[in-house]
C-alpha cells in the first residue's frame, strides 16, 4: 500500500505536537497527589471496545486486498486522493464533513501524542479509564483512539467522492 506524504505529515506533525504538549503537561504536573475513585476503571466497556476493534480488523482484512495492512489504510493515498476529490469537484455542502473528519484524526493523533508523556504524571491517569497505572490507562486511551480513528476513516470514505485515479481505488 501506498501511503500519502500528505496524511503521513499531518499525522506526525499531529503526533508530535501531541508528544511536546504532553511533555509540557508532565513538566507542569502539580507535587499534590490525586486519589483513585474506585469504578473509575471502566474496564468492561474496554473490553467490547476490544472485541469491536478485533472482528472489525478481521473482516476489514479479509475483504481487502491488503490484508492486515489494512489498518494503514487512513494514511493511504486512496483515501488521500477522495478527498483531493471531493474538494476539486466542488461537492460543497461535503466539505464540512470531510474538514471535520479530517480535523478529528489529526485530533486523535495529537491526543494519543499527549498521552504518551502526559500519563507519567500520577494524576494524569488517577481516574482515567483504565487507571490508575499508566499502562492501564494507555490501553484504554489507544484502544478509543483506534476505535474513533476506524470510524473517521469509514465516514470519510462515505463523504468523499471516487478519485479518477483508478489505480488506487482497489485498496480503500
Amino acid at each position: 500500500m501506498m501511503t500519502s506524504r500528505t496524511a503521513v505529515t499531518v499525522a506526525a506533525v499531529s503526533t508530535v505536537a501531541g508528544l511536546l504538549s504532553g511533555l509540557a503537561m508532565y513538566l507542569g504536573r502539580s507535587p499534590e497527589r490525586e486519589q483513585h475513585v474506585a469504578g473509575t476503571e471502566a474496564w468492561l466497556p474496554h473490553v467490547a471496545v476490544a472485541v469491536v476493534l478485533a472482528v472489525w480488523l478481521l473482516i476489514a482484512s479479509r475483504r481487502s486486498p491488503l490484508g492486515l495492512r489494512v489498518i494503514l489504510a487512513p494514511l493511504g493515498r486512496p483515501i488521500a486522493a477522495r478527498i483531493a476529490a471531493t474538494f476539486r469537484a466542488r461537492a460543497v455542502l461535503r466539505w464540512p464533513a470531510v474538514g471535520f473528519l479530517v480535523f478529528v484524526e489529526a485530533y486523535l493523533c495529537w491526543r494519543i501524542g499527549v498521552q504518551v508523556f502526559a500519563g507519567l504524571d500520577p494524576n494524569f491517569t488517577a481516574n482515567a479509564w483504565g487507571g490508575p497505572s499508566y499502562a492501564g490507562a494507555m490501553l484504554c486511551h489507544y484502544l478509543d483512539g483506534a476505535l474513533l480513528l476506524l470510524v473517521c476513516h469509514t465516514l470519510l470514505r462515505w463523504v468523499t467522492l471516487p478519485s479518477i485515479d483508478r489505480q488506487h481505488q482497489h485498496a480503500q
